[in-house]
């Protein structure tokens, strides 16, 4: 049976991505594998969908005491901190990218999970998933079966579904 050494799991901020950080965390733990959080920036993203992305209070809040400190009461959401003419839409999207990936680092922590690293690259989804599992030697990547804005709705996003095809190592999607 092949050994799991270390697992990537892919996030977007998004409930199902949660769950996957989480099972990923579980089955780390329980086989003593690495693990490594990846978030993709995408590029051209609306504010609608960075609004689900971030629906959160505190992800608003951190992201907008670090584009516009001092003014962090201001933004009720992420709607109001694009809004913002001082804004640089590339710099929020980056800093928003990095707080996922932190807090899905800390909650792998938390679990109990030793060896945590995390990353944020800018491109697309699928292509910049299976070329950081490659980059690192990922025995398993785990992704949510649904993202955000395009992707929600479908049963099995054609991101997971890329993945799936595509990986040269074992692919867990969680639902």
């Amino acid at each position: 049976m092949a050994m799991i050494r270390h697992i990537l799991v892919a996030t977007d901020g998004s409930d199902k991505a949660q769950e996957a950080v989480a099972l990923a965390a579980n089955f780390a733990k329980a086989v003593e594998a690495r693990v490594t959080i990846l978030h993709v920036i995408l590029h051209g993203v609306r504010a609608d969908e960075m609004n689900r992305l971030a629906r959160s209070e505190h992800l608003v809040r951190s992201v907008s005491g670090v584009v516009l400190p001092g003014q962090e009461k201001t933004f009720v959401s992420m709607n109001d901190l694009f809004q913002s003419t001082h804004v640089d839409i590339g710099e929020t999207v980056a800093v928003l990218g990095e707080r996922i990936a932190e807090d899905a680092a800390e909650e792998v922590r938390a679990i109990g999970v030793k060896d945590v690293s995390q990353r944020v690259e800018p491109g697309d989804y699928a292509e910049t998933v299976l070329a950081v599992s490659q980059e690192i030697g990922a025995d398993l990547i785990v992704v949510g079966s649904r993202g955000l804005g395009r992707l929600s709705g479908m049963v099995l996003g054609s991101v997971s579904q890329k993945i799936v095809q595509r990986a040269l190592c074992s692919v867990m999607v969680v639902r």
